[in-house]
């Protein structure tokens, strides 16, 4: 490959920090949707985004049935509100049945989920009527209204409502919804293909020697099941050589497959950092050096059209980086409408005496032994402390130029809802 000028006018010159807010807002309008969809059954449906909402092309419950084990009665309007009523009990109705027509001063054994028959205007539940000893007559003794306990035709769902909209994640609740309508497949974005590889030559696979100078490459691991996790296939190159040339091979390879770009690692400003470099030479870097820590030197560009996103090498910069900033992008590629991070407000179990310059993602367990819940910082925020994520309940955002004591209420990502 021949070398190409790096433009003077690059990012890659820029002493300048975007704010985190300005990066991420930047990313969002990046992202496009996905417009590739595929039908799928119920069974394979959980996870994935839905495309197309779903209408309704019946009412449930489709006829008025009982809401629990009893009898159901025919009244007429002198037995309304009255006590001690006697009826003779003429059918029995079970779910999946239907009985005969009721009339006015009759009953049915009936149970739940069993279709009210034609007459009937009412249903007592079992515990409230006194049986005859040959089950031909029962005694109710409290006053009887009209309509208790039917669930009426489209008490839940009304022919042509839409029960889901499109754009929203597939649970289990939403596959019970679907089915109770008479679905069997619906249709989902088809799944966004994540291409990675690696970078470092001091990286070595979990399960050989570690040499002196050499690290394991947690960070492979880390992005790859992060990826998997939210529901992308996943094209993994591996670690690769710490070349120029082999990486702009590996962006290659990957535009022509992919929709999607990762690396971690060789974003910095290093001699043999090659990453950066080798996307500005096959297409272009929109976004580098973000003002927070830890993860200042994230990348976002494109090679060859393909959205590329480079995180950086430190363990917990790449896990948090991908959280804040790659999660949301990629939740809205893949035609997710609630791609954004939810935040919540937790008061601070400890002191900021000294305002930085940067943005701070801390992590944080939360304590919820008093009244009001607080978070406590785990005592190493180092970027290379992958401990502290695992150690932690979520990340609290510590505004920049900021300082402020202990019971402070800030914004909260709980990690649970940042790696799904």
């Amino acid at each position: 490959m021949k070398n190409k000028a790096i433009p003077p006018g690059s990012v890659m010159f820029s002493d300048s920090l975007m704010s985190a807010d300005d990066a991420l807002s930047f990313l969002i309008d990046s992202s496009i949707p996905s417009s590739q969809t595929e039908a799928v059954s119920l069974d394979d449906s959980v996870g994935r985004i839905l495309a197309k909402d779903i209408h309704s092309t019946i009412n449930v419950p489709g006829f008025d049935n009982s809401a629990m084990d009893g009898y159901t009665i025919a009244l007429d309007d002198d037995h309304v509100s009255k006590k001690n009523l006697t009826f003779n009990v003429v059918d029995r109705i079970t779910a999946g049945s239907t009985g005969n027509k009721l009339e006015t001063g009759y009953a049915a054994r009936i149970f739940t989920g069993a279709p009210i028959p034609e007459g009937a205007n009412t249903v007592i539940m079992q515990e409230e009527c006194q049986p005859s000893d040959d089950g031909s007559q029962i005694l109710v003794k409290r006053s009887i209204q009209l309509d208790e306990n039917i669930r009426p035709t489209g008490n839940d769902i009304r022919q042509d409502d839409v029960i889901l909209i499109s754009g929203k994640k597939i649970e289990p609740q939403d596959v019970s919804l679907a089915a109770s309508v008479g679905v069997a497949e619906i249709i989902v974005f088809k799944k966004i293909k994540v291409g990675v590889f690696f970078t470092g030559d001091e990286l070595v696979e979990p399960g050989k020697p570690l040499l002196p100078g050499k690290i394991y490459n947690s960070n492979r691991y880390a992005l790859v099941a992060l990826l998997n996790r939210i529901g992308c296939d996943v094209l993994n190159l591996g670690n690769i050589e710490d070349k120029l040339d082999s990486t702009c091979d590996a962006l290659e390879s990957l535009s022509s497959q992919c929709d999607l770009i990762m690396t971690t690692g060789g974003v910095s400003v290093g001699e043999e950092d090659h990453v950066k470099p080798a996307v500005e030479k096959l297409g272009e870097l929109n976004l580098w050096k973000i003002r927070m820590k830890p993860g200042k030197p994230l990348a976002y560009g494109k090679v060859k059209q393909i959205p590329f996103i480079g995180l950086p090498g430190n363990p917990v910069s790449s896990f948090v980086t991908f959280c804040i900033f790659a999660l949301p992008f990629i939740k809205k590629m893949q035609g997710n409408n609630q791609f954004a991070s939810k935040k919540y407000k937790v008061k601070t179990n400890f002191n900021c005496n000294r305002a930085k310059p940067r943005r701070e993602y801390a992590r944080v367990r939360i304590d919820y032994s008093h009244e009001t819940p607080s978070a406590n910082l785990y005592p190493k925020q180092g970027s290379d402390v992958m401990s502290s994520v695992v150690w932690a309940d979520g990340i609290i955002e510590i505004p920049e130029n900021t300082t402020f004591d202990s019971g402070t209420i800030l914004d909260y990502y709980p990690l649970s809802e940042l790696i799904q």
